[in-house]
């Protein structure tokens, strides 16, 4: 039985996964999702949080766990904890899969690679305050666009105040995304946080052409069938891992 290692994006949590988890396991997988510190029931601190921290908290957690033959499922930001990841502890991973996610390079932050209008607004933010967040009105327009009314607001209830440096902190990588650990990328069509003129050359990055799923960022919500499908069949054991 493969373990699904799932890291959530910015804001979110581990009950992001809730939907989906419950298709990996009638598909044989074993699901794990974790709250990066500051997220989800771990909120409660949020202070001097950066994109370091996620990485070796949850590398410490593979560790403890003592995990192998990981499937690293990366959301969004988390694109730069898997990929950091795969060069730091390439042994306990079997695939990376990245979920609407950024595909970093060496010495860039999470800010570059955004849309131009959200790095305009995180730059004029910084020294201003220490967290980025919003109303729920002004963050329906961007996340779990797929659903509505009260299911679309029970989601956007869960988000939690993402720490500004995250954005801003610059990640050095000595091979990525020359790592020989299987990848595969999975494009929403839909996307309004990540939209697909910005995710395909993420995509071309890792050498690999894109699964398109009609949805928006947080897919696992809205399409959970069809994006635990494909992340099951990166491990069919008929084609191996593609």
């Amino acid at each position: 039985m493969a373990n699904y290692l799932l890291i959530h994006g910015a804001m979110r949590g581990a009950w992001l996964w809730d939907r989906l988890m419950t298709r990996l396991l009638r598909g044989g997988a074993n699901p794990i999702a974790v709250d990066l510190p500051g997220h989800g029931d771990r909120s409660d601190d949020r202070k001097g949080l950066t994109m370091t921290s996620y990485i070796e908290d949850v590398a410490q957690f593979i560790r403890r766990e003592n995990l192998y033959d990981l499937v690293l499922v990366g959301h969004s930001m988390s694109g730069f904890v898997i990929s950091k990841l795969a060069e730091d502890i390439p042994e306990r991973i079997r695939h990376l899969v990245y979920l609407a996610a950024v595909v970093p390079y060496d010495s860039v932050a999470l800010i570059d690679l955004l849309p131009k209008e959200r790095q305009d607004a995180l730059r004029f933010l910084r020294g201003k305050t220490k967290e980025v967040f919003g109303t729920i009105e002004a963050l329906r327009p961007m996340y779990f666009t797929d659903l509505e009314g009260a299911e679309q607001e029970s989601y956007l209830r869960q988000l939690t105040p993402e720490p500004l440096e995250v954005f801003f902190e610059k990640i050095r990588f000595k091979i990525f995304p020359k790592v020989t650990i299987p990848r595969t990328y999975i494009q929403g069509l839909r996307d309004k946080s990540l939209p697909p003129d910005m995710t395909t050359p993420f995509a071309e990055r890792l050498g690999v052409v894109p699964h398109k799923v009609d949805a928006g960022h947080d897919m696992m919500t809205s399409r959970p069938a069809e994006v635990a499908e494909i992340m099951l069949g990166v491990l069919d054991p008929q084609n191996g891992d593609r």
